[in-house]
């Protein structure tokens, strides 16, 4: 040990709160005067002793308190309950379990945190693991809970293929803090007692292995304390601590914790943050229902305003205002109270109070930086090659994370305008109401928030003139839900008008995309999808089922047993009675163990208007895929693809190998006919369509394919077309696929022949179209132009809800491809005639078009003149297509 580490250690041993002299000190651990007064002076420099002048002079050391003990002199009502959680936490041999009772949002998590702080304080010499688990994160799923606990043995449950340690294991030497305890199972509460009592327990699957660990559990619970399982906890838990509402607490200790969270913010950014007098007056009365919870939150919504408008706005620092304030904030400004004022000015000399950065706080930061999210203007925009599921799966995790549910009242849509001007504001509104409008139903407020954020954070890129170019493809979603994409369509030229702006034709996937989400997500909890597992035996069926319903916390599956000598007809007719009990319409997926029950769901659907499909496997891991994946709304045919994938996953699809991408001149028209249970009913199509198709060349093949459920039916169509222009797809199951489809009945309806001979008559003046133009164009290649004009034109059918004949397509095409040829060589302008009053008579195409226009010039480097624009209107919607 070093000289000034041992005079700094007999210095502290000696304190009791009066200076010692250098030569007390020295005289104390026998070394000279001269070597301590250096080494005390040193210490003064480092901030770690404090001098006191006089005759003699005297030393202090510099005691760090803890953050608990710092709390505890912030908030003088709780000194009563710091003194409880130090005394638990000092008492030997490993502390006192506590139970923290109180409100949401009181501060029973950010106590624990302290006291785990506390402990580390007073213990430096150990690393105390600090593990914290929300009961109420799987209150549905009792084995589940037990097993984040407790841990999982292998081969506990089908699927359970290692050993994996539970928190208890995790947390041993250090402390475990449980929040919402009272959400324990009855399951998870007798081997909770018994760790309690005796400080043993198993993991789940486990009956003869006992495991120990040393865990210092500190629960936390808004149940009334004299509830019966609250009761039971108290005499295992001798510490209880009662936590006082925000209503409670007093206005010192209120504009403590203002301070507080506006000091960890100012740490989260690293740049200081400047609150007026009247903002942090608001702060300190208005009615704050969800009590620290919600404070905490308000604060950090306000400073993410405040550093949007540093970054977007270019501002020198960042500064909170009152006029910026949410109005539910800025009521507290009117109901200041005299002393509650006087605490203010009593701190504040100046207009403004600032929060400086101190690296040294090592406060705990929320799993989403807000900050991070908004300097990076969303994780949505953040990526270039996005499709349209990774974009949904965006849309449904990352507000929910933004907005937490301790906070319900932040979904109303007035909390928005803390994040952004009044104006904008206002056009987020507005867009908002003309969505819901043209939609004829309401979004969600949830949804609303994002799409807001969502069109603030375009406005500012835009300005900024960063906004990224993204590649996705609008063309799938133009596909599956024109209804969609054209009522996007229409907000995107909506926000160019108000906002004055040209917003990027890609973001109409975007809009598309939250329209989907919403609809998808309010029918979803009624059209969930059924799972029924029939499988002969005494109790085979039922057991799956009940041990799947058990794992995942539902009664989702149900269980059917059949007899073996029974007949299929009789379960079959049992199925019914169901069903027209429970009343239900929703999608059903039978899962069965013989092939003498393969064909149920084909009984089912020519009885009920309902869709089937019938897994010939009924093992525990698929009803438990099966299940999972149907209570949280995942359609029917992705399940099945789901089943499929399990079943073949040691024999993996090698579609992606077998059709490598080809170039567009190359690729080989086709049809597909397609069967999901064998090749003969596939060759039954192609023949019907040769005998009914009279005008088939000889460059189109009609193709038959069957997976045999071994593979992705939608993978392996996709990975096809890198190979194949498929013109249409015909099939005996529905596919999700944005290609033009039609079952086997459809071929006995001559409107669907004359659909599908005009697929075939259409991509024949495709071809011919390429042939043309190959040597015509100079600076393009035939092909590509080709092909992104067919996607221009299909865009323009979606939006408009309409389809052009083969003669329009024919001279777009042309017209197009000498366009973007000619713009890119020697462009001679050619003027449009009467420009203006064929513009104001075609007002709303010019505006739709030429939105859509900005793909062919982002991606080709060009700028369309408008009169290119009016002679397009013309070829589409004009003389030229009249005559």
């Amino acid at each position: 040990m070093k000289r000034i580490d041992l005079i700094l250690m007999e210095m502290t041993k000696l304190y009791s709160g009066k200076g010692l002299s250098t030569m007390a000190i020295a005289e104390q651990i026998n070394l000279s005067r001269a070597n301590v007064s250096n080494d005390l002076n040193e210490l003064v420099k480092m901030g770690l002793a404090r001098k006191e002048s006089g005759k003699p002079v005297l030393y202090h050391p510099v005691i760090k308190q803890s953050k608990l003990e710092q709390f505890e002199r912030d908030n003088p009502s709780l000194q009563m309950i710091v003194k409880q959680a130090k005394a638990a936490i000092l008492y030997p041999p490993k502390g006192l379990n506590m139970l923290i009772y109180g409100e949401t949002g009181v501060g029973k998590s950010m106590l624990a945190s302290l006291i785990y702080d506390y402990a580390q304080h007073v213990k430096p010499e150990e690393r105390l693991p600090f593990v914290q688990f929300n009961c109420a994160d799987y209150a549905n799923n009792p084995q589940l809970l037990v097993g984040q606990l407790f841990g999982i043995s292998k081969n506990a449950y089908t699927g359970a293929e290692e050993e994996k340690k539970g928190l208890i294991e995790k947390a041993d030497g250090g402390i475990l803090f449980l929040d919402e305890i009272h959400r324990l199972p009855p399951e998870g509460q007798e081997i909770f007692f018994t760790f309690l009592d005796r400080g043993v327990y198993h993991r789940l699957g486990e009956s003869d292995t006992e495991r120990q660990a040393s865990v210092l559990i500190i629960a936390a619970t808004t149940e009334a304390s004299n509830s019966a399982l609250l009761n039971t906890f108290q005499r295992r838990i001798p510490m209880i601590l009662m936590l006082p509402n925000l209503k409670e607490r007093t206005s010192e200790e209120r504009a403590a914790l203002i301070s507080l969270f506006f000091q960890q913010e100012a740490n989260r950014l690293n740049e200081t943050i400047k609150i007026t007098k009247n903002s942090l007056r608001a702060f300190l009365n208005y009615e704050c229902s969800h009590n620290i919870g919600q404070l905490k939150n308000d604060i950090q919504l306000t400073c993410a305003k405040a550093y949007a408008d540093f970054l977007v706005m270019s501002h020198k620092e960042i500064v909170i205002h009152s006029p910026e304030l949410p109005s539910y904030i800025l009521t507290g400004l009117y109901s200041a109270s005299e002393k509650k004022d006087d605490i203010l000015t009593s701190q504040l000399a100046g207009k403004y109070i600032a929060f400086e950065p101190d690296c040294e706080d090592n406060c705990h930061q929320s799993a989403l930086n807000i900050y991070k999210l908004i300097h990076s203007n969303e994780t949505i925009h953040q990526e270039e090659t996005l499709g349209y599921d990774e974009i949904q799966e965006i849309l449904r995790t990352n507000f929910d994370t933004f907005f937490p549910p301790q906070n319900e009242h932040s979904h109303s849509m007035d909390n928005l305008k803390i994040m952004m001007s009044e104006p904008l504001y206002k056009i987020c509104i507005e867009t908002i109401a003309l969505a819901e409008n043209l939609l004829q139903r309401p979004i969600n407020n949830k949804l609303k928030q994002s799409m807001a954020i969502h069109i603030s954070t375009i406005y500012h890129r835009i300005k900024r003139g960063d906004l990224p170019k993204r590649h996705h493809d609008a063309d799938e979603l133009a596909t599956l839900y024109p209804h969609y994409f054209s009522i996007a369509t229409e907000c995107l030229l909506f926000l160019n008008a108000a906002l004055d702006i040209d917003v990027p034709q890609e973001e109409v996937a975007f809009l598309t995309m939250f329209f989907i989400y919403n609809d998808q997500n309010e029918h979803q909890k009624d059209e969930l999808v059924r799972v029924f597992v029939v499988s002969h035996g005494a109790s085979s069926a039922t057991s799956m089922a009940t041990f799947v319903n058990d794992l995942l916390g539902t009664q989702h599956a149900v269980g059917i047993n059949m007899d073996l000598s029974e007949s299929p007809s009789i379960i079959i007719d049992q199925i019914k009675e169901m069903i027209v009990k429970s009343h239900s319409t929703s999608d059903i997926l039978f899962l069965v163990d013989m092939g003498s029950l393969i064909n149920l769901g084909t009984e089912i659907e020519k009885t009920f208007q309902i869709t089937c499909r019938t897994f010939d496997m009924s093992s525990t891991i698929h009803v438990l895929e099966a299940t999972r994946k149907a209570i949280i709304g995942t359609p029917l045919d992705d399940i099945f693809q789901d089943l499929l994938s399990i079943r073949s996953s040691n024999h993996p699809t090698n579609a992606q190998s077998q059709f490598p991408v080809i170039p567009e001149e190359d690729k080989i028209s086709v049809i597909l006919s397609f069967c999901l249970t064998g090749e003969g009913t596939a060759v039954i199509m192609k023949n019907l369509l040769k005998q009914k198709l009279t005008n088939l060349p000889d460059s189109i093949k009609i193709i038959t394919i069957t997976l045999l459920r071994d593979e992705s039916i939608s993978s392996y169509i996709k990975h096809m077309q890198n190979q194949y222009h498929i013109l249409c797809v015909v099939t005996t199951v529905p596919i999700e696929i944005a290609l033009p489809q039609f079952q086997l009945y459809d071929l006995f309806n001559n409107k669907v022949i004359q659909q599908i001979q005009y697929f075939i008559e259409l991509d024949t003046t495709y071809r011919e179209i390429e042939l043309t133009l190959k040597d015509e164009l100079k600076n393009i290649d035939s092909f590509v132009i080709v092909a992104d004009a067919k996607k221009f034109i299909k865009r323009i059918e979606n939006v408009f809800g309409i389809n052009f004949n083969i003669k329009v397509i024919f001279g777009a095409i042309f017209h197009i491809s000498c366009l973007i040829d000619r713009l890119k060589g020697d462009y001679d302008s050619i003027e449009f005639p009467d420009s203006q009053s064929y513009k104001q008579k075609y007002s709303k195409e010019f505006s739709l078009i030429s939105s859509l226009l900005t793909t062919f010039e982002r991606d080709y480097a060009i700028s369309i003149p408008e009169n290119e624009v009016l002679y397009l209107i013309s070829i589409f919607f004009g003389e030229l297509q009249e005559e």
